[in-house]
């Protein structure tokens, strides 16, 4: 049984025992019954009352279950009252009231119900502190009636159905407070648009309900100050209206830029500033592009440009600045053209071949027909192709002990001196080139020792097979030579071969395994 120190227990009703005289009184009228049938009598009635009187008040709504032997009582003939545990069969037929776990049950679906029933009151509390009762009709008043439901059924004891109806209506009201971001949204944009049209006593209705519904919206604070400011940027658009019918544009600027300054987020007030500048600096655009033009036909294309921009800026969409600036652009890759033209010729003069070609790929880029572009481009990419090889070979001889690249350069050799009146940095270069191919091409004596147990192969030049001492005719270059031993590590060894030094080579694998 659960310990109830938690609660205060109840007095017991307890009968006195009879006194001695009582008894033999007692045994006497009732003709002689025995002592000891009248104290088990006794006993009994005192069981009777502790079972039903002091038990039910220990067992209180918050204790759990009892055990499931309580569980497996056998259901009365009739059918329980929703929310609520059927009684036994013993306590229909006594009267004595519901058992202990029946009376655990009904606590525990009670506090399941007020457990919903306070989530649903904390919610509906929030919503009808932001207005919910206005504007979440008719969802709010549909909640509340489920709740009601919720309400009787509780009152019935029905508390399974109470849970069900309260959790019915917290969910309409969280529907209805998942709605509040779109609310919001619609009203702000509202008000803002009432802003933009001067009206202020429903600007002020419009922020009032927006206050209501989203008090902690960040918006507020700038609303409200459009709001504040309406009346003084209404004035002032007006005033610019009747100065600019007056014909003094500097007044209506004036009273426009003022009605910006007081709600610099009005675009109403912003595009009537911009439509009253721009007929004020009318003037300052038609002398912009005068002074435009007369730079573009003095090619001071930057001053051209520059007094261009002014006017495109004086009056924004003016068709006037963009020809013109289009037409700057013409005279201008005109003229780069021209550059580009004499940059090329000049490079291909001086031999400089890539930057020539870099020339042409820029005339190219603008137009990509031009004649003097494309033939360049005929004339310099090869020669800048033979440029760069006949640079590499010098600088790359040791890769010529490769057949294959000796027989590149021997090719750009050969390519070099088919081009008739070779200039001084050709000549040059075909020079270079032929030293350094008729180094390559003599071959080198190279001496190889070994242990006569090593298998030796020199990379690219052929098998050697075991030797203690063997004599190769290498070109200069850089070789590499294994060797290879059963039951020794293998040995890799690279060696330069050049004419006029020691070219003696030693391969042996002398580390076991």
């Amino acid at each position: 049984m659960t310990d109830h120190r938690d609660q205060p227990l109840s007095a017991t009703a307890f009968e006195p025992a009879p006194t001695a005289t009582e008894t033999i009184a007692a045994e006497k009228t009732s003709g002689g019954q025995p002592r000891w049938v009248m104290i088990g009598l006794a006993l009994a009635v005192v069981l009777l009352l502790f079972v039903f009187i002091v038990l039910p008040q220990l067992v209180s709504p918050n204790d759990p279950p009892l055990p499931s032997a309580a569980t497996n009582a056998p259901a009365s003939s009739g059918s329980a009252a929703p929310g609520t545990t059927p009684t036994s069969s013993d306590d229909a037929g006594t009267g004595t009231g519901r058992s202990p776990f029946a009376e655990a049950q009904e606590g525990a679906l009670r506090r399941e119900a007020q457990e919903v029933l306070q989530s649903l009151l904390t919610l509906q509390e929030s919503l009808a502190k932001r207005g919910a009762p206005s504007w979440g009709e008719p969802a709010y008043s549909q909640a509340l009636e489920t709740a009601g439901k919720g309400d009787a059924a509780y009152r019935e004891r029905d508390f399974s159905g109470a849970t069900k109806d309260y959790q019915n209506a917290l969910d309409q009201l969280r529907a209805l407070e998942a709605s509040l971001p779109e609310r919001i949204e619609a009203l702000h944009t509202t008000l803002v648009a009432e802003i933009e049209r001067g009206a202020l006593l429903p600007a002020q209705t419009g922020f009032n309900a927006l206050q209501e519904i989203a008090p902690a919206d960040s918006r507020l604070v700038a609303l409200e100050t459009r709001i504040d400011a309406l009346p003084e940027v209404t004035a002032a658009l007006e005033t610019a209206a009747a100065a600019e019918t007056a014909g003094d544009l500097s007044a209506a600027v004036a009273s426009a830029t003022q009605a910006t300054r007081a709600d610099p987020q009005h675009q109403r007030a912003r595009q009537r500033l911009t439509e009253l500048q721009s007929a004020l600096t009318r003037a300052q655009f038609t002398a912009a592009m005068t002074a435009g033009y007369e730079a573009l036909s003095g090619q001071r294309f930057a001053d051209a440009e520059a007094a261009f921009a002014r006017a495109a800026k004086l009056l924004p969409g003016a068709p006037e600045p963009q020809s013109a600036l289009i037409e700057l652009e013409q005279a201008r890759t005109q003229a780069t053209l021209i550059a580009l033209r004499e940059q090329g010729a000049a490079a291909e003069a001086e031999e400089r071949w890539a930057a020539a070609v870099a020339h042409y790929e820029n005339a190219l880029k603008i137009d990509g027909l031009l004649l003097f572009a494309t033939d360049g481009m005929a004339r310099a990419t090869p020669r800048t192709a033979l440029d760069q090889r006949l640079d590499a070979i010098p600088k790359e001889q040791d890769r010529l002990v490769d057949p294959r690249v000796l027989a590149e350069a021997e090719a750009s050799l050969a390519e070099a001196r088919d081009i008739p009146n070779p200039g001084p940095r050709l000549q040059a270069q075909m020079a270079a080139a032929e030293q350094t191919i008729t180094y390559a091409k003599t071959p080198v004596a190279v001496s190889i020792s070994s242990d006569g147990v090593t298998d030796i192969t020199v990379l690219r030049v052929k098998r050697l097979g075991t030797l203690t001492q063997q004599m190769l005719s290498l070109r200069p270059g850089t070789y590499t030579a294994v060797g290879i031993r059963d039951g020794y590590r293998d040995v890799r060894v690279t060696f330069d071969v050049r004419p006029g030094q020691d070219n003696t080579v030693a391969v042996s694998c002398v580390e076991p395994i």
